[in-house]
């Protein structure tokens, strides 16, 4: 029996992550909190059982009871957000909530399979996030001003990266973290939720060029910074969340085609001037040639992929550990090795689903500045996926960009986590504020009767 859990085991997860997929599409369908009730709570079976199938399948191979007692407190997290969630906050999306816990859990079985230290870490960090990000819709529905604070928005993150140029430390040729009683962040993650405030409280109180133009002087700023840090992942990200975010806002696609161009220079300009730009693209354009160098990380990559076929060698069976900085940059490639090309995918179409559901949100807001707060984080998300699984495919040249919620990570995965409740406090906006008018309809219906 233990053999047969073993050798099948990779079709099961398979199988139950596209089951778990099929009602997440099947969700979107449903606009009021009731309608989802029941899709997300088969939903969540099929959660429970990708983790029950993956770590019964760990515990057997390594036969170490301290990876049961990790999927105890993983099946407790993963089963108390969604329901403290909704009892808090009940008109919270709850297949949203399903989505980033099944994102979680898959970047919880590889960091498992690599590293069960860093797994433990990994979950504390989760929980963590989790039990801050309750308190972001009370904050919400209590503090009316935040719409009016754009330029305060963005000088808290100037300050914040500016502080991180002059003081921060080096890792990889870039500064990006601070290190404070021992623990290390990165504060560009956070600023990147302040950064999409500020466009989106800018954007709200007008769209006109004058706007576009002052909102852009806020963001060359922050790019600046960044590009000056050598922090060049982070500074793409920032420019293209502008880009997208006005063209958004003001329903104008030159917009655009305009920051493409200019993309595209900076790109090159940036490829001249940053000796590691140059390392990245000659390993991108022909890592072969360098395979013993540049090139090692982006092949061992494609070596990990090629090896897991549409199914994966099975968990325990690959070799992830070969490829540098896996359970961070390349964490893909380790998820395709072990579970296969089909479940990678179904991760990639999990984070599809959260920003089908943000732009769906987004299209039913009347008000301006939570439409723009909306598309910004669903923009934002979205092509961090992108980034990071290109860079794994050899798409694009790698940027060192985390895949959200799956990476090891803790200011990335707490960043998301907490993005991902300030959109949860926008449902519950939209749902109290049709409690209300439905009380109107009701006082109104009753005094015609009378």
């Amino acid at each position: 029996m233990t053999h047969f859990i073993v050798i099948y085991s990779k079709y099961f997860l398979t199988l139950f992550l596209f089951l778990f997929l099929l009602c997440g599409f099947w969700g979107l369908r449903y606009e009021s909190v009731s309608d989802q009730k029941m899709t997300a709570g088969v939903q969540s079976v099929f959660l429970f059982l990708t983790q029950f199938c993956a770590y019964l399948t760990i515990v057997i191979r390594t036969q170490r009871m301290e990876y049961l007692i990790l999927y105890a407190f993983l099946l407790i997290l993963t089963a108390a957000v969604p329901v403290f969630s909704i009892m808090l906050y009940p008109g919270m999306n709850r297949i949203l909530l399903n989505h980033v816990c099944m994102m979680l859990t898959a970047g919880m079985i590889v960091l498992t399979r690599l590293d069960l230290s860093r797994a433990v870490r990994q979950l504390v960090i989760a929980a963590v996030s989790f039990v801050l990000a309750l308190f972001l819709p009370w904050i919400m529905q209590k503090w009316k001003r935040m719409r009016s604070l754009g330029w305060v928005y963005a000088v808290i993150g100037i300050l914040a990266i500016a502080a991180v140029l002059i003081l921060g430390q080096v890792t990889h040729g870039s500064k990006i973290s601070w290190t404070v009683a021992g623990i290390t962040f990165q504060p560009s993650e956070f600023v990147k939720i302040f950064y999409v405030f500020f466009i989106a409280s800018l954007m709200a109180q007008d769209t006109g060029l004058l706007q576009v133009f002052l909102c852009g002087i806020g963001a060359a700023a922050h790019v600046g910074i960044l590009v000056l840090s050598r922090d060049l992942g982070s500074a793409l990200i920032f420019f293209v969340v502008y880009v997208l975010m006005i063209t958004a806002a003001t329903h104008r696609i030159w917009y655009f085609f305009l920051g493409t161009a200019v993309g595209a220079g900076a790109s090159a300009a940036a490829w001249r001037l940053f000796s590691h730009v140059q390392v990245r693209v000659q390993a991108w354009r022909d890592p072969w040639s360098v395979i013993d160098d540049q090139g090692y990380q982006i092949t061992q990559s494609l070596f990990a992929m090629s090896r897991g076929g549409m199914f994966g060698l099975g968990i325990g069976k690959g070799t992830p550990g070969d490829i540098p900085y896996v359970e961070t940059d390349f964490v893909f490639s380790a998820v395709v090795e072990e579970l296969g090309m089909l479940f990678g995918i179904g991760i990639v179409l999990t984070g599809i689903v959260i920003f089908l559901l943000w732009m769906r949100l987004a299209c039913g807001l009347k008000d301006g500045f939570y439409r723009n707060l909306t598309v910004g984080f669903g923009m934002l998300f979205l092509f961090q996926i992108f980034l990071t699984i290109g860079g794994g495919t050899k798409f694009i040249p790698s940027t060192g960009v985390t895949l959200p919620l799956v990476s090891s990570g803790g200011s990335s995965f707490m960043t998301t986590v907490l993005i991902v409740f300030v959109t949860e406090g926008i449902y519950e906006m939209r749902y109290e504020e049709e409690l209300r008018l439905e009380k109107q309809r009701r006082r109104k219906a009753a005094r015609e009767n009378v």
